[in-house]
């Protein structure tokens, strides 16, 4: 098959976050099955180039510049989906894709599946990572009503709607947009996200005498629990003095020194590390490294790779019982679950978890075996390339 993979986000340049990482392993998954795949991603330069993944080929779009100062955000949506009109006629010109996938976030096919969908020679997929409706209803951005709202998930829901097949990456992302979008759910296929269970494995990390040593890998922001994870590990660092957290990822500059700030305030600074952003190839030291995974999401669409790659690496994970996240992290067999932005909840959690080495073996352990048996890679690469097949045998008939 000839399958383009459009998406903003794909490392390293633009991928930091959970579409990028699903944009790159299904990319290279599907490539080493044999396929042909292109993928259509953004340049933050401004230089429109393409290069060689490995046996990937990247067409990176120019950022689209807009001559009016302090323009609205959907104003870039669109704008950016023009571009992604403009590159994918000319691709696809000279390479007849057989499929074409779209992210719903952002409404990057808006333009493209909106004029060609009559017309169209390549079944277009939509993949649902988590729409702008989400965040909206459930993380309180953008303002219900806002013009952001308004016009990216009227955006979000063409895209949906001019789609041969929609994949989602849980449930709770499925039935939200079902319901929101007015999309049967049945024709909906949730396809929870892979693991590569050799890159992320359990192996012992290098000698480091503090304790418990949490790791947290995500966006610095609110709705990730980043604060919650603060507050909950200053409220016991008199009862373990040597805990240490280190967070992964990237935030704006204004709330990252806010957090510093606070943390100074309580003399916690030896307890605290921010490492920015970590390549994808060098997470896997980052687990090695943590005795438990902490990732206390307010609002979790997906199943979270990033509770999946601590699975994989026999790590016990705390979590919130909240949305896509119970879908993989059970409570009690491979993690522990707290209410979302309750810090006395998670305190507890990490005191269950740094005082019975019996429990958080037994989490870490179950949790590579729920990895092995349900999220590995190539089940999820078997299940993309035989809805993709099944689309190309369709539209050929």
């Amino acid at each position: 098959m000839k399958i383009c993979i459009v998406s903003q986000e794909y490392p390293p340049e633009t991928g930091g976050g959970g579409i990028g990482t699903q944009s790159y392993l299904k990319a290279h998954g599907l490539v080493a099955r044999g396929h042909a795949v292109h993928v259509l991603s953004a340049s933050w330069d401004q230089t429109e180039r393409e290069y060689n993944d490995g046996a990937v080929a990247v067409h990176r779009i120019a950022e689209p510049t807009l001559c009016i100062p302090g323009y609205e955000p959907s104003t870039y949506w669109l704008a950016y989906s023009s571009a992604v009109a403009c590159k994918l006629h000319r691709l696809h010109d000279s390479i007849a894709f057989d499929i074409i996938q779209f992210p719903e976030y952002g409404g990057e096919g808006f333009i493209y599946q909106t004029d060609t969908f009559k017309y169209r020679t390549a079944a277009f997929v939509v993949q649902l990572h988590g729409p702008l409706g989400m965040f909206a209803e459930h993380m309180g951005w953008p303002d219900i009503g806002s013009t952001l709202q308004r016009i990216g998930t009227f955006m979000e829901s063409t895209v949906i709607h001019n789609a041969d097949r929609v994949m989602a990456s849980s449930h709770n992302t499925a039935r939200f947009c079902s319901s929101h979008y007015d999309y049967p759910l049945d024709k909906i296929e949730v396809i929870h996200s892979g693991i590569e269970l050799n890159r992320f494995s359990p192996r012992s990390g290098p000698a480091d005498p503090r304790y418990p040593k949490l790791l947290f890998v995500g966006n610095l922001t609110g709705s990730k629990g980043i604060s919650t994870l603060i507050d909950a590990v200053i409220r016991i660092r008199q009862q373990l003095p040597e805990i240490k957290v280190r967070a992964i990822g990237k935030g704006s500059e204004d709330y990252v020194r806010q957090l510093k700030t606070w943390i100074a305030a309580e003399g916690a600074e030896d307890n605290f590390e921010f490492v920015g952003y970590v390549p994808y190839s060098s997470l896997p030291d980052h687990y090695a490294w943590c005795d438990a995974f902490v990732g206390p999401s307010t609002y979790e669409p997906g199943p979270g790779n990033v509770y999946l790659e601590a699975m994989a690496s026999a790590r016990p994970v705390i979590a919130c019982n909240t949305a896509g996240t119970p879908e993989v992290v059970r409570n009690g067999i491979n993690g522990l679950l707290v209410a979302p932005g309750d810090a006395e909840s998670l305190s507890g959690a990490i005191l269950q978890i740094a005082g019975d080495h019996r429990l958080r073996d037994l989490l870490g352990s179950n949790g590579r075996g729920i990895v092995e048996r349900e999220f590995s890679f190539e089940r999820y690469i078997d299940k993309v390339e035989a809805i993709y097949l099944a689309l190309v045998n369709e539209n050929s008939k």
